[in-house]
């Protein structure tokens, strides 16, 4: 209540001080006026720049890790790009970056983030390229999981591995990874972990499902892996 009737006051003032400097051209008015907001100004503007900060703090702390990257992959070169723009209504199906044939950048290539594997290159252009998320990929990849060799498969968005026996020793927590057997998808790079070990419906063997370790909803900066010409 006490707030309101200050808020009242001010206001009553501000229009008195308005008035004032209308009919007799003197500038108290919007001079006092002034003093009256500064404050509340310069807290919008405090907020403001914190906010900016901190957008540029994590911006600058997620380009150091991508440039931190380290497959140990020797054979290829890192063009690391921004993310121009992304479909809303297909969000999890592909994306553009900000590179293109000028920087190197090719299709097929694969597309990393500092957490791992996201997709690879559709669709280059001279100045920019399109990239198929692996959430959209209608093709199954070789997978190792602790030395055992499966197919990764993507069904619904979803990153799923069947064909699971116990003997293969696969359990929660287990990290998905490139098994080098294409010539697309260099080996060793990571995918995801194994989120949960499910009974098939046929009651022979098991499937998993993958958790992805990108983020795929919060990506901004990624790496193009290009092979070296030797």
């Amino acid at each position: 209540m006490k707030k309101n009737n200050k808020l009242i006051i001010i206001i009553i003032v501000l229009l008195l001080f308005s008035y004032y400097e209308l009919n007799n051209n003197y500038r108290v008015g919007g001079i006092i006026r002034d003093i009256l907001f500064l404050p509340m100004i310069n807290n919008n503007y405090k907020e403001m720049y914190t906010l900016i900060n901190k957008e540029i703090k994590e911006e600058n702390d997620e380009l150091k890790k991508m440039l931190d990257i380290n497959y140990s992959l020797t054979d290829f070169d890192n063009i690391n790009a921004s993310i121009i723009e992304r479909n809303t209504t297909y969000w999890l199906n592909e994306l553009t970056i900000n590179k293109g044939r000028k920087d190197g950048v090719e299709n097929n290539q694969i597309v990393i983030t500092k957490d791992g594997m996201i997709g690879k290159v559709i669709d280059s252009s001279y100045n920019t390229s399109k990239i198929k998320l692996i959430t959209e990929f209608n093709t199954p990849i070789s997978v190792d999981i602790n030395n055992v060799n499966k197919l990764l498969t993507i069904e619904d968005y979803k990153l799923y591995i069947r064909g699971i026996n116990e003997s293969d020793n696969i359990k929660e927590k287990d990290k998905v990874v490139t098994s080098g057997l294409s010539d697309i998808f260099p080996k060793g790079i990571l995918i995801g972990e194994i989120e949960k070990i499910i009974k098939e419906d046929n009651d022979v063997g098991y499937y998993a499902l993958i958790k992805l370790s990108s983020n795929l909803n919060n990506l901004r900066f990624v790496t193009v892996l290009k092979r070296k010409n030797i």
